[in-house]
C-alpha cells in the first residue's frame, strides 16, 4: 500500500528463529512487476529501532533510485557472476571472456569474493592491489586486474548496488620495492643443437612437424599458426598473411552433460577464429625452405583427400573467412566458430592429419611435455620457437621494427623488452667487433 507522496509504508513485526531467539524484520511495498505486487524485507534486527532505522535507509535509496530494488547484500562472488552474464558476455569477445573469467576464477573471487558487493572500499581494493604487487606479480597483471576492478564497480555503481565505486584511482605502488622481485616469464631461445633434437624428435610425418615448422621459420603465434588456411599463403611470393587466430572456448557443463559424455574435456566448447592479438594482421615473408615444406604438405593433403574421398574430414565456418590483411584491418571480425556440420563456408586447414582431422594447438602441449621428459630443454613452452625465431632474426642483423611488425607485438617497446634482456654469443661476438671498429 502507498502511503501519501507515494512513500510505502514501513512494516515491522517480530520473527523468531529456530534456536527461539526473536528478532525483528522490517518490510515495504515495491513497485509491481507485470502485476504482481512485490515487497522487500529483512530480518535479523535485535530491536524494532534497528529494523525501524535500515527499513528507513532501504526505503529512502529505493524512492531515490526509483527502481526495482537491487539486492545490496550479494557477495561480489555473486555479482561478479552477474556481471558477467549480463554486461561482458553481451559485449566481450570471448578471447577477452575467457581472460576476464580467468583472473576473476584465480585472483577475484579468492580474495575479494566473499565480501557483500556493498561493504568494498577503497582501502580493501587498495590493500589488495599493493599485495599482488609486492606478492611479485607483473605491473601488466596487476594492471588487467585493476581494470577488471574498475569495470565491475561501475557496473555496481551503473545498476544502484552500490552508492559510489571504491575502485577510483587504485594506486599501483611501482615505486616501492616489492617483498618479492617481480614475476617474469623467461624469453628462452634455442640453440641449433636444440632445434636438430627437436625436428629429430618430431620429424617430417609426425602431427607435430608443419606447425613447429612454421612457428620457427616464422615466429607466429601458436594461435596464428593453427588459423592458418591454405589461401593464407601466397606461394608465388613466398608470403603468408596473417588473418587471424584460432581459439577454444570452454562451455560450462551441466552433471547431466558431464556424464553423458564421460566427462571428456572437448564434450562441451567449441574452436573458433578471431582477431589476431592486438589486431596485428600482416604480411610476412617465408624463407624457400619453408615454402618447400609448405608445397609438399599441400600436395600430401590433396592426395590424401582423393584417397580418404568422403571419409576426409572437412571443416566448415559460421562466416566466410576473409584472406586480405588489409580488409581485415578496416573492419570488425566477428567470433566464428568452426563446425564439421557442412555450411557454406568450407575452411581448409593447413595443420591436419592424413585423415583430414585437425590438428589443434594442444598438439604444442604434448610437444613441450615430450621435449621436458625426453630432450631435457629447460623452460622449453609453446612460444619459445617464436623467441627463437626473433633472436635469430637480431642475431643476423635484422632491424628492431622489422622484428617488432614480423612478430605482430603490440609496440617496439615490448620487442626491445624481449629481445634486450638477453644477448646470445653471436649478438655479443657481432656487438664486439662494432666497438672494435669503432675507433
Amino acid at each position: 500500500m502507498w502511503k501519501e507522496n507515494y512513500m510505502s509504508e514501513i512494516m515491522i513485526r517480530e520473527r523468531f528463529l529456530r534456536s527461539g531467539k526473536k528478532v525483528y524484520e522490517y518490510s515495504f511495498e515495491m513497485a509491481s512487476v507485470d502485476g504482481k505486487r512485490k515487497r522487500k524485507s529483512k530480518s535479523g534486527f535485535a530491536s524494532k529501532r534497528d529494523a525501524r532505522i535500515a527499513g528507513r535507509k532501504a526505503l529512502s535509496e529505493y524512492e531515490n533510485v526509483g527502481q526495482v530494488m537491487v539486492d545490496r547484500d550479494i557477495s561480489y562472488a555473486d555479482f561478479l557472476d552477474l556481471w558477467m552474464e549480463n554486461d561482458c558476455k553481451l559485449t566481450c569477445k570471448e578471447s577477452t571472456l575467457y581472460g576476464y573469467e580467468k583472473k576473476i576464477r584465480l585472483y577475484l573471487k579468492p580474495e575479494l569474493g566473499g565480501y557483500r558487493v556493498s561493504s568494498i572500499d577503497k582501502k580493501i581494493l587498495q590493500t589488495f592491489i599493493t599485495d599482488l604487487y609486492n606478492d611479485g606479480f607483473s605491473i601488466n597483471t596487476i594492471i588487467s586486474i585493476k581494470g577488471l576492478l574498475t569495470k565491475s564497480f561501475n557496473y555496481a555503481l551503473e545498476n544502484h548496488y552500490i552508492m559510489i565505486s571504491p575502485a577510483n584511482r587504485l594506486v599501483i605502488p611501482q615505486n616501492m620495492q616489492p617483498d618479492k622481485p617481480t614475476r617474469r616469464k623467461e624469453h628462452i631461445y634455442l640453440t641449433k643443437d636444440n632445434i636438430d633434437s627437436l625436428f629429430e624428435r618430431f620429424p617430417k610425418g609426425t602431427s607435430s612437424f608443419v606447425p613447429l615448422q612454421i612457428a620457427y621459420h616464422t615466429g607466429m603465434r601458436p594461435g596464428e599458426v593453427f588459423g592458418l588456411v591454405w589461401d593464407d599463403i601466397d606461394f608465388d611470393n613466398k608470403v603468408i598473411n596473417v588473418n587471424r587466430q584460432i581459439q577454444w572456448r570452454q562451455v560450462k557443463r551441466s552433471k547431466k552433460d558431464i556424464k553423458k559424455t564421460n566427462g571428456t574435456s572437448e564434450s562441451l566448447g567449441y574452436w573458433y577464429f578471431t582477431s589476431p592479438k592486438y589486431k596485428s594482421y600482416r604480411v610476412i615473408d617465408i624463407d624457400d625452405v619453408l615454402v618447400s615444406i609448405l608445397k609438399e604438405e599441400y600436395e600430401k593433403q590433396k592426395r590424401d583427400e582423393e584417397y580418404y574421398g568422403e571419409f576426409y574430414k572437412k571443416y566448415y565456418s559460421e562466416f566466410q573467412l576473409l584472406f586480405s590483411v588489409q580488409k581485415n584491418k578496416e573492419k570488425e571480425i566477428p567470433l566464428n566458430e568452426v563446425f564439421t556440420k557442412e555450411t557454406d563456408f568450407g575452411v581448409d586447414f593447413v595443420c591436419r592429419r592424413e585423415d583430414g582431422s585437425y590438428v589443434t594447438s594442444r598438439t604444442l602441449q604434448n610437444v613441450s611435455n615430450a621435449v621436458h621428459k625426453e630432450l631435457d630443454i629447460p623452460g622449453y613452452d609453446t612460444y619459445s620457437l617464436r623467441h627463437t625465431h626473433g633472436t635469430m632474426l637480431i642475431e643476423n642483423g635484422a632491424d628492431m621494427v622489422y622484428v617488432q611488425r614480423r612478430l605482430g607485438h603490440k609496440n617496439i617497446n615490448v620487442t626491445m623488452n624481449i629481445y634486450t634482456n638477453h644477448l646470445t654469443p653471436i649478438i655479443k661476438s657481432r656487438n664486439n667487433i662494432t666497438l672494435n671498429n669503432m675507433y
